[in-house]
């Protein structure tokens, strides 16, 4: 493989060229490149799509992994241009869409993001390919000049600038100025449900919602809200724990966008005085298939709408990937391979209690087996269970439903939450009459679930007779694999992680940094990190109604190991950062 060739600027970039010159810059080797080019020969994707899939490591230090936003830098520096990276937050969408029509725009993969008095700045995955630059100066009576950007954000953002946002503006223009986020006609023709109406509505709004989504999945987040504020309304993502905004828009089209979804989670669309629920189920992409649990809440300015969503990949995922360790997995599997007794999981909202607990249902489930769940609401629908959701309107609380569980012959049970006496029992006297009961608790460790049953009521000689063990579980951020660097140790911060342990403080740590790959944040996906404690004949012996935490803690000191020294090893692995351990499990 020889040198670049750069003598032809009207080309498409190839597969080849950029393993040639990965190879020169010390990204690639000659065998890598060979192999590639082999497996991928007749691929249409981007070149630069074609390499970030393959989670290649360059090949001179510092070894990083070679991610879309890293070779799309990398592109630019090949061809000469400067890199931008598009921000809808940054950029006057109106301006750029009215430089080029949408078909234009979308055949040629390029998209305006700045505009001047004499120039346009255009982006670009294809800085070879300049056929186009006089077609569109004479076009637009202006001087192209040219960035290069990543391929995936020419292809998402040319729907979201041309088509959300020429759809939301089209319909703020239509609506009449009103802010109080309230619009009679178009409530009651959403409540009445007339078809010419909702075709309407469809043409402008639809798009947006079918984007919003997609867009969601494409960046992990894990909740969106839609929220209305002064003058303005807003969408955020939850990515990773953490919110980020990512849209902004006119304040008249919340309503709208809002009441599309209440009709698609079969909500009353002319009910906003009371929080409502709701459920969908939708495409995103190629045979994937997305359920999301609606919520709304009234608020000063309006409705807010809160999407959760559950990613079925993540059901799929071993406990390996999920971040547990070989030893603890094998310990998890004992607890839950008994045909009868209780597992308990605990952590708080958000600790990742339900995919936990519903990854190991999905690896029991079999045609051998009957697996019935009780769960508020049910929020990951899988058709090897018997699932039901619990309703006190009706008087289906976990209890009841637990005992209903008994008379259909189940083998597996799972109780999405011990919330009172009578649920604790219940689940209790399931699993010491034959069954294997899951369930789950909000408490700050493993051995705070002991001390939870009972104060809740539940017997001591009850817990001590069906308890098999108890997982304690968070999730801290990952470190960006592209961008964590290497940092001094700080003695005092490993100290605070540590506590009394002896596990003395490295030389250095790993630190969050930044980079295009993971959107500035310095991490990107997140891992567990937790405790896992067997119900041993040691803690049966010791505990009773009146056994305190701190004596079951010091009882059991030494015996396995807690959240923060979980965490701490997977800092010392540069899974994660010390601070962030820090600030999940303390």
């Amino acid at each position: 493989m020889g040198a670049p060739k750069l003598e032809n600027l009207n080309r498409n970039l190839q597969l080849k060229e950029v393993l040639e010159a990965l190879i020169s810059y010390g990204w690639v080797s000659l065998e890598e490149a060979k192999a590639i080019l082999v497996k991928r020969k007749n691929t249409k994707l981007h070149p630069l799509v074609v390499l970030a899939q393959l989670n290649l490591k360059q090949k001179k230090p510092p070894y990083l992994e070679i991610g879309i936003e890293s070779l799309s830098t990398w592109l630019a520096d090949y061809a000469g241009f400067p890199y931008f990276e598009i921000d809808p937050l940054k950029i006057d969408i109106e301006a750029c869409t009215s430089v080029l029509p949408k078909a234009f725009i979308k055949r040629l993969k390029i998209i305006p993001v700045e505009v001047n008095k004499d120039s346009v700045l255009f982006a670009t995955a294809e800085p070879f390919d300049r056929n186009w630059v006089m077609e569109v100066e004479t076009a637009i009576s202006k001087r192209v000049e040219i960035a290069v950007t990543s391929p995936l954000q020419i292809d998402h953002f040319i729907e979201e600038f041309f088509t959300v946002h020429k759809a939301a503006k089209s319909f703020a223009r239509a609506q009449p100025k009103d802010n109080s986020f309230s619009n009679p006609d178009l409530e009651k023709m959403l409540g009445e449900g007339r078809k010419q109406g909702l075709d309407q509505v469809d043409s402008n709004i639809g798009s947006i919602c079918d984007w919003l989504l997609q867009f969601a999945y494409d960046e992990r987040a894990t909740d969106i809200h839609i929220e209305p504020r002064k003058g303005k309304a807003q969408i955020r993502f939850r990515i990773d724990g953490k919110m980020r905004v990512v849209y902004k828009f006119e304040p008249e089209i919340a309503l709208p966008i809002v009441s599309r979804f209440k009709l698609l989670g079969h909500m009353k669309v002319d009910e906003k005085r009371r929080p409502q629920d709701g459920r969908i189920k939708r495409p995103v992409g190629q045979n994937i298939m997305i359920e999301m649990r609606l919520s709304t809440i009234p608020t000063h300015y309006g409705e807010k709408l809160v999407i959760r969503i559950f990613d079925p990949k993540m059901v799929e995922k071993t406990m390996d990937e999920l971040g547990y360790y070989d030893h603890d997995i094998r310990t998890w599997n004992e607890f839950v391979s008994h045909s009868y007794g209780l597992v308990l999981v605990t952590g708080p909202t958000g600790s990742g209690k339900s995919t936990t607990l519903h990854s190991t249902l999905k690896r029991l489930a079999n045609d051998a087996v009957n697996i019935c769940t009780v769960e508020d609401p049910v929020e990951i629908i899988n058709d090897s269970f018997n699932q039901m959701q619990v309703n006190a309107q009706i008087g289906l609380t976990f209890a009841s439903s637990i005992r209903s569980f008994l008379r259909q012959d189940p083998d597996i049970i799972m109780v999405g939450e011990i919330r009172d006496k009578e649920g604790g029992e219940m689940a209790i006297q399931a699993s010491l009459t034959g069954h294997l009961v899951l369930s789950t608790l909000h408490t700050n460790d493993a051995l705070s679930a002991v001390t939870r049953l009972i104060d809740i009521g539940v017997p001591a000689h009850l817990i001590n007779a069906s308890l098999r063990g108890i997982l304690a579980q968070r999730l801290v951020r990952v470190l960006c694999k592209y961008c964590k660097e290497q940092t001094p140790c700080s003695t005092d911060l490993w100290k605070t992680l540590v506590g009394d342990s002896d596990i003395k403080p490295p030389a250095t740590t790993f630190k969050a940094n930044g980079c295009r790959e993971c959107k500035n944040t310095g991490y990107n996906g997140r891992v567990c990190i937790y405790e896992m404690v067997p119900y041993s004949s040691k803690i049966k012996n010791f505990v009773n109604d009146q056994v305190s935490l701190e004596a079951l803690k010091e009882l059991t000191k030494g015996e396995f190991v807690g959240i923060r020294l979980n965490g701490a090893r997977k800092v010392l692995e540069g899974v994660t950062s010390v601070e962030e351990v820090i600030r999940v499990a303390f």
